[in-house]
């Protein structure tokens, strides 16, 4: 599509950042669509885990319902050398790929690395790191988890739910937070799990990612026609610390996310300058999960939030052809 083409699609909402049941969203990619555009979206792309076999559904439902989509997009991980992270931090910040015309045959090779990885050492330290606490882990086949490339594991988030876990998570935060009420815990768990399980430091720490750095994210992006953008750098969850933007910059990342539903304004006036200051690419979105959470696609409900109409044209001018 000409560039000059894709100024009728700036009549919307836009939405660079979202899942669907080919990773860990609650919509088929047909059903996001189609909610997309009840909520005004016109212009989005699917951004599913480490995979992309929702991206042909995607495409097609885009085109039924007369929105632009981005052809490809992913959301892949990256080890950091520990010198970049703090106590507080999960080890492997997350990277959003997108293109207009890509190559998928790399993401093959990267979602190889990766799912080995988790199979033969991520998932294992982490599962026994959660049972040292007090966990019930629920019975898992590691392998037949990681056999799918479109569906990335979920036991780390989902063990919450499983019998009397919850309990033990009250308890069990409040030997490291005292100030933490049930209603709080209750109500954002898997904020309290990243905070004092699975930070560096805690008893389910270990590095998400090995084999795999910046430098092979940036030779993937290349090999594939995209781009690659750092992805949620603002809110509480997907906090980045200005030493990790300063690393992925130095680094040479082509794009950063300013827009999250949960950014803050001084976070949207601090992407904005970093995006102007070192030419990045901008991009961004409400990283939905249909409804595997609050629908928040487009940032409907949170002006201040939603991505700048202007964008979708930069976005699109500076995707490889």
């Amino acid at each position: 599509m000409a560039l000059e083409d894709v100024a009728r699609y700036n009549k919307g909402l836009l939405d660079f950042h979202n899942h669907s049941t080919y990773s860990d969203g609650g919509d088929t990619p047909t059903e996001l669509v189609k909610r997309a555009v009840d909520r005004g979206v016109s212009a989005m792309a699917l951004t599913d885990h480490h995979g992309v076999g929702g991206l042909p559904e995607f495409m097609n439902a885009c085109k039924k319902y007369d929105i632009l989509g981005i052809s490809f997009g992913t959301e892949i991980s990256a080890e950091l050398p520990e010198y970049v992270l703090t106590p507080q931090d999960m080890s492997s910040p997350d990277l959003i790929i997108l293109g207009k015309n890509p190559n998928v045959g790399p993401m093959k090779g990267y979602q190889e690395i990766y799912f080995n990885d988790m199979e033969k050492r991520h998932l294992p330290e982490v599962l026994d790191g959660l049972r040292s606490v007090g966990f019930e882990i629920p019975s898992v086949d590691l392998k037949e988890q990681c056999a799918s490339f479109h569906c990335p594991p979920d036991i780390c988030h989902s063990f919450i739910d499983y019998k009397d876990n919850i309990e033990v998570l009250k308890k069990y935060v409040r030997t490291k937070d005292p100030e933490a009420t049930d209603e709080a815990i209750e109500g954002k768990p898997i904020a309290f799990v990243n905070r004092w399980l699975y930070a560096i430091g805690m008893p389910a720490y270990t590095s998400r990612f090995k084999g795999f750095d910046v430098d092979d994210a940036i030779g993937l992006t290349e090999d594939m026609n995209c781009k690659l953008f750092i992805a949620h750098p603002g809110g509480d969850y997907g906090f980045l610390t200005d030493r990790m933007l300063s690393y992925f910059i130095t680094k040479g990342v082509d794009g950063i996310e300013v827009r999250n539903y949960f950014n803050s304004e001084e976070q949207n006036t601090k992407f904005d300058k970093l995006a102007s200051g070192y030419d990045l690419i901008r991009s961004g979105g409400s990283d939905c999960h249909g409804d595997k959470g609050p629908f928040r696609i487009g940032c409907y409900d949170k002006p201040n939030n939603q991505l700048p109409n202007e964008i979708l044209e930069e976005l699109w001018d500076r995707l490889p052809e």
